[in-house]
C-alpha cells in the first residue's frame, strides 16, 4: 500500500488578495476644481446666507436698489444703480463724460449744480441735442430721452428720474440739493406733449426753479 502525500497550502495564501493601487493625482485635482467651482457658484447665488437676499438677486445692494425708497440713503442707492444702467455708458461711472462722443462731464457741471433742478429735469426727461458748454468747454452730441424711456407709469418714471438727478447732484464733487419725485412729476406734466430733444439754448430760457 502506498501513501500519497499532498502539499498543504496555508489558509491565508489560499484566499484572494486585493492589490493596493495609489489614487491618481488627477483625481485630487479634479476634486479640488469641483469644490472650488461649487464655492464660486454658491457665492454668486446664495448671498452667503444673508436672509435678506434671495434669487434672482446676488447681493444686498442689488436687492435694495429695487425696493421702495423711503429715505435719503435709499434714494442715492437707487439713483446710483439707475445711473449705472442708463447713463454711465455715456457719462461714465465716474462722471467724467466722453468727449469723443460729445458727452459732457458731470464733474464740475454748472448744469448739474444749478440752484434749481428744472432744466436738468427737462433734459433728462426729453433728451438734448446741440452744442452745450460745460465748465468752459464746448461739447456737441445727443442725449437720449432717458426719462421717457423709464419703465412704469408716470409716478414710477418720476421716482426714477428724481433718484438719478439726486444722485448726480450729490456725487462727482457736486453738493446740490435733492430732487423730489413730486417736483419731477410737476415739471413733466408741463412738457408731457413734447416729443423732441431740447437744445441747450432752449433750456437756458427756463428759470432755474
Amino acid at each position: 500500500m502506498s501513501v500519497e502525500l499532498t502539499q498543504q497550502v496555508p489558509l491565508e495564501s489560499a484566499q484572494p488578495q486585493a492589490r493596493r493601487k495609489a489614487v491618481p493625482i488627477w483625481m485630487f485635482i479634479l476634486l479640488f476644481l469641483m469644490l472650488y467651482w461649487g464655492m464660486v457658484y454658491f457665492d454668486q447665488r446664495s448671498g452667503w446666507f444673508n436672509e435678506q437676499v434671495y434669487a434672482p438677486y446676488h447681493s444686498l445692494e442689488e436687492l435694495t436698489s429695487y425696493q421702495p425708497v423711503n429715505d435719503a440713503a435709499g434714494v442715492l442707492i437707487k439713483g446710483k444703480q439707475l445711473f449705472h444702467d442708463n447713463c454711465a455708458v455715456c457719462h461714465m461711472d465716474g462722471g467724467t463724460g466722453n468727449p469723443a462722443n460729445g458727452c459732457p462731464p458731470l464733474v464740475g457741471s454748472e448744469w448739474v449744480a444749478a440752484k434749481g433742478p428744472g432744466r436738468i429735469i427737462r433734459l433728462v426727461s426729453k433728451g438734448g441735442q446741440g452744442e452745450i458748454e460745460v465748465a468752459g468747454k464746448t461739447y456737441n452730441g445727443t442725449m437720449l430721452a432717458i426719462g421717457d424711456q423709464m419703465p412704469g407709469d408716470e409716478d414710477k418714471k418720476s421716482e426714477s428720474i428724481a433718484a438719478i438727478i439726486t444722485y448726480v447732484r450729490d456725487t462727482f464733487g457736486n453738493k446740490a440739493s435733492a430732487v423730489s419725485a413730486q417736483k419731477v412729476k410737476a415739471v413733466r406734466a408741463e412738457i408731457k406733449d413734447r416729443n423732441t430733444n431740447y437744445s441747450p439754448l432752449e433750456l437756458k430760457n427756463f428759470p432755474e426753479d
